[in-house]
Formats: C-alpha cells, structure tokens, sequence
C-alpha cells in the first residue's frame, strides 16, 4: 500500500489537501502580517505546513532529526535541533502562533504529553494541534476503514501483511508496538489535554484541529511585525 500512496498523482491530491488544511487552520485563529509561528516536531520538509505559509511569517522549526536533514523552501525558516518536551529555550508568549502536526497522538505516555502541552501553552498565544479523530472513517497512518478499533491482533495482521505505514518489521519484534506508539483519543480528552481549546473536526473528517485562539479572547490578537516577542 505504501508504493501507490507514493505515487505522484496521490502526492498531487494530498499536497493539494494540505494546502487547504493550512487554511482551514488559519481560519481559526488570529492572524496578521509577519507573524511568529513556532512549529513543533516540523519534520524534514514544509510539505505539512511551511510550504502553505506566507513567505513574511517567521517561522522556528524544532524537531530531533538532523539539522542537515530538514529542507524548507520558505525564507524565513529557522531549525533548531531539539526534543520537543524542553521548550525552555523560547521565552513566554514568544510566539504569535504554535503549530504541531501528527506528532502528539504519538506521546503515549500522558505526564509527558501533558508537559509538553503546557510548555506550548506558555511559548505561545494561540496553538493549533493536529491529531487523528477517533471517528475517522479512513484512519490517516494506516489506510484501513477504522484501523483504530480493530482488535490488537488484527491491526498487527495487517501491519505485518501489507506493511501498512512501513512498520512491518516494528510489529513482528514488539506486537505492543502500536500500543505503545499510537493513541486516538476522544475529542474531550485533547480539550482537557490542551486546557482552554476547543476541538474543530478537519474537512476530510480523519483528523480534528485542537485550537487555542485569541478569537476567543476579547482584545488579545497576534503582533505585528517587530512589536516585542520572538527574538526581542
């Protein structure tokens, strides 16, 4: 399945998806020329989210891959090499906006998760969080109608027989290895998670946007460029 996921005409459709799910995520937040955008667990390329982004955003990238791995055509992109549970080097409220995408329904253990919830709280006036939706029909890793639910011994099955998200040889040596690697929570759960967001269901109903806004926030809203924040 991974092979014709990876054809140039799927990677047409699901740029073309992306691109639309950037907006729809700008959609439910403040936004304004210039801002700061901190995006955590930013991957090798921009091809989740700074592709999609205005060229005068400034955006901060950290992840743990190699820094001579991570290829970005936006101009202004910055990478540091970092866990993303240690926000500690970033000031409070330092950025206008925080992004993570597909990467928190990964952080099974939940003191780790909620510590690296409140680390983005307090880097950033406005979050959007994007994980799989429990109800999705299309689960979004394994390509299957409702992987999600599938008991333990067929979803391993599966992995192993079609190698579904390449993780194969991950599941013949540790059967928990889904378990311990993969979570679909209910939406109330990333709301307690993320104190003070509000869940909003993706368009192509696989994923849901956890969303922190200072929409609403009478007064609050994002800076301008070069008003105090990232890099003062």
């Amino acid at each position: 399945m991974e092979p014709v996921y990876r054809t140039k005409p799927i990677q047409g459709v699901l740029g073309s998806r992306r691109r639309r799910r950037a907006d729809f995520f700008l959609s439910k937040v403040s936004v304004a020329p210039g801002m700061s955008i901190l995006d955590v667990g930013c991957g090798p390329d921009g091809r989740s989210l700074e592709d999609f982004l205005p060229d005068d955003y400034r955006i901060v990238g950290i992840d743990i891959i190699p820094g001579d791995t991570v290829e970005t055509d936006h101009p202004n992109f910055t990478y540091y090499e970092q866990d993303a549970g240690d926000l500690s080097r970033f000031g409070d409220k330092e950025f206008d906006l925080a992004f993570s995408i597909g990467m928190m329904e990964h952080i099974c253990d939940h003191s780790l998760l909620t510590r690296m919830a409140s680390g983005i709280d307090r880097v950033a006036e406005q979050y959007v969080i994007m994980v799989p939706w429990r109800w999705a029909w299309i689960e979004p890793h394994f390509k299957l109608p409702f992987f999600q639910f599938y008991p333990r011994p067929l979803q391993n099955a599966l992995t192993r027989a079609f190698n579904l998200h390449g993780l194969r040889r991950n599941v013949t040596e540790d059967p928990r290895y889904i378990a311990e690697h993969y979570q679909w929570l209910p939406s109330r759960e990333w709301e307690r998670i993320f104190a003070g967001s509000r869940v909003h269901v993706c368009p192509t109903l696989e994923t849901i946007a956890i969303v922190r806004s200072s929409k609403d926030s009478p007064g609050a809203g994002p800076r301008r460029s070069g008003e105090s924040g990232m890099g003062s």
